[in-house]
């Protein structure tokens, strides 16, 4: 039955390649040519007329309605029995059976709005701590497996605040409270302004699902306990806390105090252990700036005496305020650790050991970019992370430090009082291990190259010693999937995408360079199914992740922006080799990209001395480049930096002007990877600058720039009129009321793709 439904829809997208049109024929009414070969591409009024033919466009926008791995998530624990767990996709939430992979799904009713962790009642109800609405009553909401039926369980005690936590039996409830009178409730606090999207706290803490106007109800009562930071200052809309935290045996009503967690913080990691019995939560500041938007650099702010390394650890408030703070319930004993007093890395992800005796605790290290007097502790700029193990007493047991174990985000859940699952980004890869802390045993559970978990991570089930995750890889569409911990039975449990999956022709295969100075850069070289490894006279396009400080992840995406699934399906190579500045390779290459004057030069002369070694081993017939963002920085640099290197290149979204971002762009970004303001560093801002360079250019160069892009679209014209002017082939595509990526405006994805495999194939294949 399952290969006959496969059959049926690998048939319906056959089908639908007939039914498109047909490459487009004369003038195109929604590109036009503005001059000096810039184009304005407008989808806003009118479709945008095809450029290849019917069967290829098709197949690229098969793939890209493919869902990217983070639309897949796991959103509860297994329930009791292992029969269950409730998953997210991109088409709602849903119960998934971890026996047959089929699915029930369920929405949250709109009248009420869930504020905790998500626990199971019993084996068929899945609960969740929470407000009704409009009366913003705290209650607990069951939802039944079976037929999805949600109703009110039972009303929790009004006066002693919101329910924003749950241990894994639902009968410890950590509460947040205010000091504001009820007439503060009526309307929002001073400042306070709603953003579009729903606020969110970490672990579900957020109106969702809520009517428009009990929703303007709920945020003026939360606005009265939560701050939100400044519009612009995170995507997230995460509040700061401003309020009293106390547990609540919710059987017996007893209640202890952890404490008031000062303004201008925020929860960085929460655990109760398995009953209720030990809490422990790690406590953030937040920036301290006034959020100034898209402003530039300050010399007199917080974050900017940080990233440059002039802020002494005395005086740093994102290591003074970082601290971790336990609670023991029985004796109501609560401890407080404090970054500050300690080795100078930060408290961040917490999990209690099952029997209480032991506390897992993820410490951040801060950036130490050479040339600068200080650490760096912006959130941004955490090099890595270690484990440690405390015991009942916060005393440390043993640290865990491995390059493989060095990611930031490092997540350590206890399944028994002596095991533990990691997860970990190393490299390309997001990977679960095992970790035994009385036998020292630790290995990867993973078995293959990819993404285990996606954003939020694994869970484990209780009895029968296996993980369930969605995986996705650079040649794997995402689907759920369930595995032992010893590493076997690797079993998928959905195949939602599978048409995808038929659909897509393409292998993955790691590769290794070593360069003159003797350190060794791995990646994978992406290549169409049927060329053979190692490739002969192929024609690999080099990509480059955004960022700079971000991980590179090896995920099934097939838009423009990172052509994983797309440019090797239409015959290219795509060579992946995260460099410096990203996370997961470890503290030294992440810190590497802003040592002295690194930036502009380290990660682009690293790439440029692989792309020899690709033609020196006869892989490349010819070379492309491409990117976004910072990889479109890292493209016009390279071709700026190495005019003769790459045959041809396609940047989008580009950073091109380091003076412009300076002092119009984000506030910390020039000022980390140079280190100096460009009034006592302004030739080498030029240098690190395709804006100044523009006239080394040689190689055909294709852009493309939204209109509402935050990297202004002028600046970015006037460096493509330099490189158009000086007769290089080049062409720039100017997307109408596109922002920062394309992603959001699927017509412009389509079109784009299309834009840039032309690109390629006429100065990569000649075509």
């Amino acid at each position: 039955m399952l290969m006959a439904r496969i059959a049926g829809i690998v048939l319906a997208l056959t089908l639908l390649v007939g039914t498109l049109p047909a490459a487009a024929q004369g003038p195109n009414p929604a590109v036009t040519h503005q001059g000096n070969n810039i184009y304005l591409v407008d989808g806003t009024k009118t479709a945008i007329p095809n450029l290849l033919p019917a069967a290829e466009v098709a197949k690229i926008a098969a793939l890209q309605r493919l869902p990217p791995g983070t639309n897949y998530i796991i959103q509860s624990p297994v329930s009791p029995d292992d029969q269950s767990v409730a998953v997210g996709t991109a088409a709602g939430g849903g119960f998934l059976s971890l026996s047959d992979g089929s699915s029930v799904p369920f929405k949250l009713p709109p009248t009420f709005a869930p504020l905790s962790n998500p626990f199971w009642i019993d084996n068929e109800t899945l609960g969740y701590y929470g407000i009704t609405v409009p009366e913003l009553k705290p209650a607990l909401l069951g939802i039944d497996r079976r037929s999805s039926e949600a109703r009110v369980v039972s009303a929790l005690p009004s006066g002693i605040g919101y329910p924003v936590f749950t241990s894994a039996n639902g009968r410890k409830v950590l509460f947040a409270s205010a000091p504001v009178t009820t007439a503060a409730l009526t309307a929002p606090a001073p400042g306070f302004r709603a953003a579009p999207e729903l606020p969110t706290l970490p672990y579900h803490l957020g109106i969702q699902n809520t009517p428009a106007d009990s929703r303007a109800r709920a945020l003026a009562e939360f606005a009265a306990m939560f701050d939100p930071i400044p519009a612009g200052a995170s995507s997230q809309k995460v509040f700061t806390i401003a309020s009293s935290l106390s547990v609540v045996d919710i059987a017996t009503g007893e209640t202890r105090p952890v404490g008031t967690i000062p303004a201008g913080s925020t929860p960085s990691q929460l655990s109760f252990s398995q009953d209720g019995g030990k809490f422990a939560i790690t406590v953030e500041s937040l920036a301290p700036d006034r959020d100034r938007g898209f402003d530039g650099s300050l010399f007199s702010e917080l974050g900017y005496r940080d990233v440059t390394g002039n802020l002494p650890p005395a005086q740093n408030p994102w290591l003074q305020g970082n601290q971790l703070i336990t609670l023991d319930f029985a004796s109501g004993e609560v401890k407080t650790l404090r970054a500050a007093d300690g080795d100078g890395s930060l408290f961040f992800g917490v999990s209690w050991s099952p029997d209480n005796q032991t506390l897992a605790v993820t410490m951040q290290l801060p950036a130490r970019a050479e040339g600068r007097s200080h650490p760096q502790y912006y959130p941004d700029l955490r090099a890595g992370a270690y484990l440690r193990l405390l015991d009942a007493d916060l005393k440390e047991i043993r640290r865990l430090e491995r390059i493989e174990l060095s990611d930031r985000d490092l997540i350590a859940s206890f399944v028994s009082p002596d095991e533990l699952i990691i997860e970990s980004h190393y490299r390309l890869d997001r990977s679960p291990w095992y970790y035994n802390l009385r036998s020292g045993e630790l290995r990867k559970i993973a078995d293959r190259p990819g993404n285990f978990g996606g954003d939020l991570g694994v869970v484990a089930t209780n009895r029968s010693r296996e993980i369930v995750f969605p995986f996705s890889s650079y040649t794997d569409p995402v689907d759920f999937y369930r595995m032992k911990w010893d590493g076997t039975a690797f079993t998928r449990l959905t195949w939602t995408t599978e048409a995808g999956r038929q659909l897509s022709r393409t292998a993955q295969h790691p590769v290794a360079f070593t360069l003159r100075d003797g350190s060794t850069h791995t990646g994978v070289l992406i290549l169409p199914a049927d060329v053979a490894f190692p490739p002969k006279n192929v024609p690999i396009i080099v990509w480059q992740e955004g960022g700079p400080r971000s991980k590179v992840t090896n995920q099934f995406v097939a838009n423009i922006e990172s052509p994983f699934a797309l440019l090797p399906n239409f015959g290219f190579g795509l060579l992946v080799v995260p460099l410096y500045g990203r996370e997961g390779i470890g503290t030294e290459r992440f810190d590497a990209l802003a040592d002295n004057k690194n930036f502009g030069q380290i990660d682009i002369d690293a790439m440029n001395e692989i792309v020899g070694q690709l033609r020196a081993k006869g892989w490349a017939s010819k070379v492309g480049l491409t990117g976004c963002s910072y990889g479109g920085y890292f493209t016009t640099q390279s071709v700026a930096r190495h005019p003769t290197t790459y045959d041809a290149a396609h940047a989008m979204c580009s950073l091109v002007d380091s003076f412009t971002e300076w002092n119009r762009g984000w506030a910390t970004d020039m000022a980390v990877l140079e280190g100096l303001p460009p009034q006592a560093a302004a030739e080498e801002y030029a240098k690190d600058s395709p804006a100044y360079n523009a006239g080394r250019i040689r190689t055909p160069l294709l852009a493309f720039h939204g209109t509402a892009d935050f990297l202004p679209v002028t600046v970015m014209e006037n460096f493509m009129l330099q490189v158009i002017n000086n007769k290089v082939p080049a062409k720039l595509l100017k997307f109408q009321d596109a922002p920062h990526g394309f992603s959001r405006i699927p017509p412009y994805e389509l079109y784009g793709a299309q834009e840039q495999i032309s690109w390629f194939r006429t100065y990569l294949m000649g075509q």
